[in-house]
């Protein structure tokens, strides 16, 4: 009864005990919780440093060189990355390794790849596991319930659907896996739409270093499918030049400006995850599920009807209260990112949703 309680009440904030109570008694295997899921409060302490400051320092990027636009870290390497504060205090400081074909590792034992199906995971930070081990992201906690499958982390740090798209359509990361079936699975969130699209928040200063560089696919009648335009930044040039005009004079980071994402823009976005399901179909011969990270869940609900028009499968686990489930032990401090324990219960949410 806790279980099925567990996973179909996405309706109502479930208590953390429920959460915590379901993981102990529901784990990969016997007696195990991630690692460090426990905040300590002082300063330096890797990726868990917790502050009571009410207003928290600004962050230095932290440094980690990225190559446009999805290689994240060169091939067959291991890079040390750390995130600070301004004043030093330490966000996290962790390891990431990749394989030959850029893509993060998932540390689990079993034979080189076979022809056994695979779970392929896409995304963006969430994915990759900004901030976190190798095996503290939800990819590596997943294939601990699926060890009969191939496990493939793709998540890009940063990406939009439009980064995702680009990377699948390349097919350059995908290349070597079985074509034996299984599962493509794409951790949407809603900012997501924003770095897909390209609307006014694009043009902050945020969105300047992030978003202009993106593809601008479009929609086009003639070949009835989507077009790669090219950047935002080259392919719509004088609104580039308008925005950076307004940018200068500083009215676009002081000044807010609502902006409502209409249907369209909605649309265009859900048509970039429908030509992922056609490439996971035809080139992986996989299934393809589209997953709604916890939160927003009163903006997901527009999402819904194209994602049926379009024919495409989705967990809504928009409605689970993270935040209340880990007792606030749920985002790396000053990052957002997820923590382990987060990570760790949407594997486990995951698992019991997928068909085995």
């Amino acid at each position: 009864m806790l279980v099925l309680t567990f996973w179909l009440a996405a309706s109502h904030a479930i208590a953390a005990g429920d959460y915590l109570s379901y993981l102990s008694n529901n784990p990969p295997w016997n007696n195990y919780l991630p690692p460090n899921y426990d905040i300590v409060k002082k300063k330096g302490d890797a990726a868990f440093y917790w502050s009571s400051e009410a207003d928290p320092e600004s962050i230095d990027d932290h440094r980690l060189v990225m190559r446009e636009p999805y290689i994240i870290i060169k091939p067959s390497s291991t890079v040390e990355v750390e995130r600070k504060t301004n004043s030093g205090l330490v966000i996290y400081k962790s390891k990431y390794t990749v394989d030959n074909m850029s893509r993060r590792l998932t540390p689990i034992k079993k034979e080189e790849i076979d022809s056994r199906r695979n779970l392929i995971f896409v995304g963006g930070s969430f994915t990759f596991g900004t901030g976190l081990a190798d095996d503290e992201t939800f990819p590596y906690y997943f294939s601990q319930y699926r060890p009969n499958f191939n496990v493939f982390n793709m998540g890009i740090y940063g990406a939009g659907a439009n980064d995702i798209l680009d990377d699948m359509r390349s097919f350059a990361r995908f290349n070597d896996i079985p074509k034996s079936g299984g599962i493509v699975f794409y951790t949407a969130l809603f900012d997501h739409i924003e770095k897909s699209v390209c609307q006014l928040g694009c043009y902050t200063t945020p969105g300047r270093k992030s978003v202009l560089k993106k593809s601008n696919y479009q929609y086009d009648p003639v070949s009835q499918g989507l077009v790669n335009r090219g950047s935002f930044e080259t392919s719509q040039p004088i609104t580039t030049i308008i925005f950076d005009l307004l940018s200068k004079i500083g009215l676009i980071d002081t000044i807010s400006i609502p902006f409502k994402l209409t249907d369209d823009r909605i649309e265009l976005y859900v048509m970039m995850i429908s030509e992922m399901k056609k490439t996971a179909q035809d080139r992986l011969k996989a299934d393809f599920y589209f997953t709604m990270y916890p939160g927003y869940y009163e903006n997901w609900d527009r999402i819904k009807p194209f994602l049926k028009k379009y024919g495409i499968k989705y967990l809504d686990l928009s409605k689970m209260d993270f935040k209340t489930a880990t007792n606030n032990r749920h985002s790396l401090v000053y990052d957002g990112d997820p923590t382990p324990l987060s990570n760790y219960l949407f594997a486990s949410l995951i698992h019991h949703q997928l068909p085995k």
